[in-house]
This record gives C-alpha cells, structure tokens and sequence, in this order.
C-alpha cells in the first residue's frame, strides 16, 4: 500500500510535528508560562489524492512546549474525521542542541505503534522501546552523534538560536533512532499571510544531505515569525508522494 504503517510513520514524523487556534501574538515559551500553539494540516500536491485513500487528508493539531528546567514539547496531530491520532514528544536540553528522550506513536484503523529512544550520550547509545499490533520490543543502537536533534528539538533549536543562524548549519538529525545528515538553510526574510494580516517572516529549510538526501524521510520548510517570538507560522514537510502542510490558526 502506498501509505502504509510505515510510509505513514514517516510521512508525519518530519512534521515538526504537526499543528489548532492560537494567536501568533502568543508569546515565547517560558518556565512560567508553557506555550501552546494550534494548527491546521492538509495534504497537497503530488500523488496527495492517492494518498487520501489511506491517510487522513486534513485535521488539527496542537504543539506544547513547557521550558521549566529541561525542555519538554508534545506534538498531536489529529484526523478530522476523529479516527485517529499521531503523537510526538521530545524532552531536549534548554538550549535545544539535544535531544534526551524522543517519543512518536499512533494510532490509526487497525495499526498502532508507539516507539520511545532514550539518548544515552554518556555511554554513546540510544535505547529503543517499541509497541506494535505484534508486541513489544527493546534494543540499544550505537549512536551516531554526541549532540542528537529529533524534529521537534530542530525547530525549538532554530527558535532560540533564528538570529544567529545565518549562514549554513550542519546538524545530526535523528527519527527514532536512526541519524541523518542535515543542512539547516537560512533564506531572506519576507512577508507572509497570516491570520487575514502580513506578517514578516524568516524561512529556514532543513535538507539531507550526501548519502542521507535518498534515505531521510523529507525535505521540512519552516517559517517563523520576524521577532522576538520567533514563531512557527508554517511548516511544510516534502515527501516523495505529497506535501504536508500546517499552518498556525489564530
């Protein structure tokens, strides 16, 4: 099937997750006050309506950041149609430069999955926890980098570090526990629609590069706000078969 329990899986584990109704006025994550930001999802493009038969189309999702102490974020991404979920979590270090623990489940029809990696970087290991339809499993990888991102650490990275960021960064990015090389591509700020008003946006792309360009899952567009904020206004994940994209709803 062409999307699968697998292609599923990585088709919305770019997604920075996934994104219902919050205000870009909303402010930055702190320790004292935890952010919560809403988004609407669609699929567009490519083969997206053969995809359709498969995969949920559109919905709303939700990304919570809590910054107290070490950085926690939780992805859910939801099917308007209610019949199922995809979920991703991250605990990360506050400066966003690594991931501890990352999380991604869901559940849709007859599959499940919710696989769980603990970032050992002490004993260069990651920890592997998976449930499926068939049972449950542990296995320890070697790791492959001193300072592993997931998705969701990426783009709380790219918010805390935007202004700083203008030249080409290379970076360790992993889904599950598998690395991939990837270039974090800073592009010219412009102006975006957002909400019915223009908002002044700065774009950054996330692109595989070398040998990992044919095995990473997607190509992920983001866009965040011009200020202090730095907010994720749109995020757009490049698949082979489609392209996902989310925007923030006020």
């Amino acid at each position: 099937m062409l999307f699968g329990a697998s292609n599923m899986k990585k088709l919305s584990a770019l997604v920075l997750a996934g994104f219902v109704l919050a205000s870009p006025l909303a402010a930055a994550p702190s320790a004292d006050a935890p952010e919560k930001l809403n988004y609407a999802w669609r699929l567009k493009g490519g083969l997206s309506w053969l995809a359709r038969l498969a995969f949920p189309s559109s919905g709303r999702g939700t990304l919570e950041t809590n910054a107290a102490g070490n950085v926690r974020s939780r992805l859910t991404i939801n099917a308007n149609d209610s019949k199922g979920y995809y979920l991703y979590e991250s605990m990360m270090a506050p400066t966003g430069t690594q991931t501890l623990t990352s999380r991604s489940a869901y559940a849709y029809g007859d599959s499940r999955r919710d696989e769980r990696v603990a970032f050992d970087v002490a004993n260069g290991v990651a920890h592997v926890q998976k449930t499926t339809n068939e049972g449950s499993s542990s296995k320890t990888h070697k790791l492959e980098s001193a300072t592993p991102q997931d998705v969701l650490t990426s783009i709380y990275y790219l918010r805390q570090h935007a202004d700083e960021i203008r030249t080409l960064k290379q970076a360790k990015v992993f889904s599950g526990a598998n690395g991939y090389d990837v270039l974090f591509q800073p592009l010219a700020t412009t102006t975006m629609r957002v909400g019915g008003s223009d908002l002044r946006v700065r774009p950054f792309t996330l692109k595989p590069v070398g040998s990992d360009a044919k095995r990473f899952p997607g190509t992920v567009h983001v866009w965040l706000s011009d200020d202090e904020r730095h907010l994720p206004v749109r995020i757009d994940v490049e698949q082979k078969y489609a392209t996902l994209k989310l925007d923030l709803q006020q």
